[in-house]
């Protein structure tokens, strides 16, 4: 067979190539700023149709390999691409919101599981006001109405009452649980971003350093529970990002770049503060048959990942230290539980005439960091709030229900 007979043959198995993925190309507009990001998301199908390209590109680069050898490696990728489509092969655990490494549930063992509990009787959730403080650490109000509200956070007794709606109709949620890090934990994180370790400062896992920055690493805090975080900050001039978007725009391209975007679902704030921008990546956990759940600070107030800009200049970023998650499904109240727990959880002082009256209005299923030793978990509960004037302030009063049934806890 000529050369040119393989070359006409090579570009028919092409196009047919381009034909039958062309359903898996990058959506028009893509930018090649988030190229970076992008590639880590892309489906596994649009992967393998550029591997198999680069592969023809590559042999045909080489006019002595022969027709047959050709076909021959394309069966072999081919069939390695249906194995990891069709989920043959793939490693257990690497989801993170698969259930615990070796466990795999049917429907019917998956009842059973809910109802034992895979993880055991759980620690309840609390929320600890006040601290951390609103605008901090990775922190931030969530964008509800009784939320976004200036206020303080009221911890004294008062009476509540319930007048805002909220439908909880799924018979169970998602539990997620995470094992401490350890230093070479923290390690890995660090040189996987291309840093160095430079000491262990007391109260972390490490302190490391790139050319352009500091990155600290801490583990879990027991009071107020505080997940697992990474803080990242400029010890040098850094440029610019280049993007033709906002502030949210550029800490994407920022987080992109040096491999720290989220993996978990997210909406973003913007919070001005002085001549800098603080673009808050605010973290969600799914939930089946709900949806996005916000993860709740000790505090109440919604929180995830922070970037820090000055302009177009990032001045560092703290976020929670990305971790292989297990989960497991877990029986929870309905919403008419959690609405009557949470109008019982601060009864008025006996004969107490100065109590104020709270009208709870707003009402979110959350997730909620329980810190437990060596494990710890984000349990979903209801985070109820309302806003009440008392002499001339304004405060918000919130209420936190943990979701899990009360059998499943162990307080």
């Amino acid at each position: 067979m000529s050369d040119q007979d393989e070359e006409l043959q090579l570009a028919a198995l092409q196009r047919q190539l381009d034909d039958a993925f062309a359903t898996t190309r990058p959506r028009s507009g893509f930018e090649d700023e988030l190229w970076t990001r992008m590639q880590a998301k892309r489906p596994a199908g649009t992967r393998l149709r550029d591997a198999w390209l680069g592969l023809v590109q590559g042999i045909r680069a080489v006019p002595a390999v022969p027709t047959a050898a050709v076909a021959a490696v394309l069966v072999v990728v081919i069939g390695a691409g249906v194995l990891t489509m069709s989920g043959i092969g793939r490693m257990r655990g690497a989801s993170t919101t698969s259930a615990p490494a070796g466990t795999q549930f049917s429907r019917g063992a998956e009842d059973s599981a809910i109802g034992k509990g895979a993880f055991g009787k759980l620690p309840a959730p609390a929320l600890n006001p006040g601290s951390p403080t609103r605008w901090s650490d990775g922190t931030a109000p969530a964008p509800s109405s009784a939320m976004t509200a200036p206020g303080l956070d009221y911890t004294g007794p008062v009476t509540l009452t319930w007048a805002g709606k909220f439908e909880l109709t799924i018979p169970s949620a998602p539990v997620f649980r995470y094992r401490e890090p350890s230093t070479n934990t923290a390690d890995q994180f660090a040189t996987s971003l291309g840093a160095i370790l430079q000491s262990r400062p007391s109260g972390y896992l490490g302190s490391y350093e790139t050319r352009d920055f500091n990155i600290r690493v801490r583990g879990t805090v027991q009071s107020p529970g505080r997940e697992p975080i990474y803080t990242l900050l400029a010890i040098a001039a850094v440029p610019p990002v280049v993007s033709a978007g906002g502030p949210p725009d550029v800490a994407t391209v920022f987080l992109a770049e040096h491999s720290l975007f989220p993996s978990w679902p997210y909406t973003t704030v913007e919070l001005a503060q002085g001549d800098q921008m603080k673009v808050m990546f605010l973290r969600q956990f799914a939930v089946p048959g709900y949806g996005n759940a916000y993860a709740i600070n000790s505090a109440g107030e919604r929180a995830g990942l922070d970037v820090d800009l000055k302009g177009n200049t990032p001045l560092g970023a703290v976020g929670p230290l990305p971790l292989e998650l297990e989960s497991a499904p877990y029986s929870i109240i309905s919403s008419a539980e959690a609405v009557r727990s949470a109008l019982a959880s601060s009864p008025a002082p006996a004969g107490s005439a100065s109590v104020p009256a709270v009208t709870l209005t707003d009402a979110e299923l959350v997730y909620a960091l329980v810190v437990a030793g060596n494990h710890s978990f984000y349990e979903p509960a209801v985070l109820f709030s309302g806003k009440f004037t008392l002499n001339g302030n304004t405060y918000i009063k919130r209420v936190l229900v943990p979701a899990v049934d009360p059998s499943q806890r162990s307080s």
